[in-house]
């Protein structure tokens, strides 16, 4: 487990994940996905970090009708692509008063509902995670 966790000054999360169990008995390759929490947060060191690590997309999940500035980033290298996919909608008035107003929203409840209810939109963020660029 700690050769997962990835220090990158500023994000408080990183995690590589590679070497987990698909459920036909393989596992994931490494330095293929890295999830984190946001990027906009990290410092000189830590924007080096990520693009040594081979980082070239970052793919910047949304909420449909929240205004999300902290997911605005503009990486510090040319060759670093931002990718915003909304994987998720908050002007949906059901899904608010199920999750959103119960403080559900974000934790293992809430995934089966919101894959059901938006399978578009996820299937657009792995497509994006298909696409991304590495080193």
């Amino acid at each position: 487990m700690n050769e997962r966790v990835l220090v990158w000054e500023g994000c408080r999360n990183v995690r590589d994940l590679g070497g987990l169990r698909t459920c036909d008995g393989r596992t994931t390759r490494w330095k293929a996905v890295v999830r984190s929490d946001t990027p906009a947060r990290l410092t000189a060191a830590g924007w080096s970090a990520l693009y040594a690590y081979g980082v070239r997309t970052i793919i910047s999940l949304r909420t449909c009708g929240l205004e999300e500035a902290e997911l605005n980033i503009t990486p510090p290298y040319s060759d670093l692509v931002t990718v915003q996919v909304e994987i998720e909608d908050i002007t949906d008035t059901e899904f608010v008063q199920q999750w959103v107003n119960t403080n559900l929203w974000g934790t293992p409840l809430y995934y089966k509902d919101a894959l059901g209810r938006w399978p578009e939109r996820h299937a657009a963020a792995i497509s994006a995670i298909a696409r991304a660029q590495c080193q």
